[in-house]
């Protein structure tokens, strides 16, 4: 059975006649990484480690507040900075929208900006946003700013998880340029000081990329009552494109696509001599495919969040994770997986929320990424967007990134404080 699965997906991912996103023009893809700059935050007192040494503070530009939004924010670097430089555009004249939730303050003051001068804004929200406290009053806010507003609310019914998307598109009805941008953060905190990737792409409207995106923006408008409803016409909207999907950036959209973007993920993984990946949630065919990779004896390293160390430690559920979900990952340990953990502040929800897979193939390394986490409902019920990524460029720099995050922020499990005291 799980050969025709996978054969089906493959067949899916056929792109032999299909050219590379470069052979349009214009392209650029740029993938920024919030990294946030924070303050170090000491304890009160010596913690010790599990090894036994002193612990002194939290490991900084890991562990962060509130107070540290602006200095990360501010930054050229950051993706808050680009997504508000893409808003302000004066070649900006329509925007579109799709997040779980949206509380970020100087996104929201610079899209009432556009819409003041004329920019039409479009937005999809999910029907009940877990992440701010008031519920979507910043984003119903912007209605206040022109009568060129209107915002949809989807999910969670007839079948349907989360609206999960995470989703900007500047000018998608343009003739020469469509900029989408995709990411592992929702338009919150997660622009600037959670661990996230947000990636900024330029391309043609002739590409499958952004007709692929157009799909999925009427889709969720006009076709997202129901997950047979959406499946439908994303299927239908797909066949229609003329162009076959580019060989390196390629689409997935949930629901509909999440057991071929699953299959694709697993194919790339059994090839790879390592598998690195990092993401805040994970259960069902993640945990087996975790659990098939080290019975091959394959390199995996994963990095998670801290949360899901101590929903382990303490057995019980910590910020965002679940005690059922840590005893599933934490024991792959023994079989062989190598793992550390990023010590953010749970309780101020400040987490390590990238949601990437680096596949080491030999000639042609590849990126799995998008919205969703690992978990099941992510690629069954859930609206999400995913990616498999075979520009090098950008491969590198998720490289790169996964280097940064193993080498010098994430902590090891004998690091580890003994006590789940926070500064």
């Amino acid at each position: 059975m799980k050969q025709l699965f996978l054969g089906t997906a493959l067949a899916f991912m056929s792109t032999a006649h299909a050219a590379k996103m470069a052979d349009f023009s214009p392209y650029n893809f740029e993938v920024l990484f919030t990294n946030p700059v924070c303050a170090e935050y000491k304890y009160d007192r010596p913690v010790l480690a599990e090894d036994g040494t002193t612990l002194t503070a939290k490991p900084k530009d890991v562990y962060c507040k509130s107070g540290d939004l602006a200095a990360s924010g501010e930054r050229s670097i950051s993706p808050q900075y680009r997504l508000i430089e893409w808003t302000n555009d004066a070649k900006t004249k329509e925007l579109f929208l799709a997040y779980l939730s949206f509380s970020n303050k100087p996104v929201a003051d610079a899209l009432c900006s556009a819409v003041k001068r004329g920019v039409k804004l479009t937005m999809v929200l999910d029907s009940a946003p877990e992440e701010d406290a008031t519920g979507n009053a910043l984003a119903e806010g912007l209605k206040k700013c022109g009568s060129n507003v209107t915002i949809h609310y989807r999910g969670q019914r007839n079948g349907l998880g989360y609206a999960h998307n995470k989703i900007f598109m500047v000018n998608p009805e343009d003739k020469k340029e469509v900029r989408v941008v995709f990411s592992s953060g929702n338009m919150s905190t997660g622009t600037v000081i959670h661990h996230e990737n947000w990636n900024f792409v330029t391309a043609s409207p002739k590409t499958h990329f952004i007709q692929a995106h157009l799909c999925v923006r009427e889709g969720m408008i006009n076709h997202g009552d129901s997950k047979k409803q959406f499946s439908d016409f994303i299927a239908t909207c797909r066949k229609a494109i003329p162009n076959s999907q580019e060989t390196d950036l390629q689409t997935f959209f949930v629901p509909g696509e999440g057991k071929q973007a699953f299959a694709a993920l697993r194919d790339l993984a059994l090839k790879s001599t390592r598998v690195e990946a990092t993401a805040h949630r994970f259960s069902g065919n993640f945990i087996r495919l975790f659990t098939e990779l080290l019975a091959n004896k394959q390199d995996v390293r994963l990095i998670t969040d801290d949360d899901m160390y101590w929903s382990w430690k303490l057995r019980e559920d910590t910020g965002r994770n679940t005690r059922i979900e840590a005893f599933k990952v934490l024991p792959l340990r023994d079989a062989g997986l190598k793992m550390k953990f990023m010590e953010t502040n749970h309780p101020q929800v400040m987490l390590q929320h990238n949601k990437f897979m680096v596949f080491e193939l030999g000639a042609e390394d590849a990126v799995f990424t998008g919205a969703g986490n690992f978990t099941s409902a992510a690629f069954e019920q859930n609206f999400e967007n995913f990616y498999i990524i075979r520009d090098q460029a950008v491969v590198k720099a998720f490289q790169a990134q996964y280097d940064r995050l193993w080498n010098k922020l994430a902590t090891p499990a004998e690091k580890m404080p003994r006590q789940n005291i926070l500064p």
